[in-house]
């Protein structure tokens, strides 16, 4: 977790400067769930740019398959869009335990996986967002 409340700190000193941003479910004061993202050097994808990596989505073991990741990947992309991101890439490493049930929630929330970019260590995906209207 200390490498989660470094990149929360920074967001917090730096805003929409920083190099990454997160959010978090708390319950009571503990964290639960944590989701990080990062601006990236644009990453090219399907002949598009993607400047935006989801580098984390962690929910604590005793709060697993409560919807915590699923409201948490929600919020994060309302919040890209209004910040008008429109699309946001990531990695699910086949390394990882429980990997396969990774790839099926993320395209249970309308990932696409890419398999030309697919290799023995990970499957790449992305997430196509609409920007929010101003306000």
């Amino acid at each position: 977790m200390v490498r989660w409340s470094e990149d929360l700190q920074q967001y917090e000193e730096y805003g929409l400067r920083a190099r990454r941003g997160g959010w978090v479910i708390d319950s009571g004061g503990a964290v639960i769930a944590v989701l990080t993202v990062g601006w990236k050097s644009p990453r090219t994808i399907a002949g598009r740019n993607w400047p935006v990596y989801l580098e984390y989505l962690v929910t604590d073991e005793h709060h697993r398959s409560g919807g915590h990741g699923s409201r948490l990947v929600r919020y994060a992309i309302q919040e890209l869009a209004r910040q008008g991101c429109q699309g946001v890439y990531l990695k699910v490493f086949k390394g990882d335990d429980g990997w396969e049930s990774a790839l099926r929630f993320w395209e249970r929330h309308g990932w696409t996986e890419h398999c030309d970019l697919t290799t023995d260590r990970h499957i790449v995906m992305t997430k196509e967002i609409a920007s929010a209207p101003p306000p």
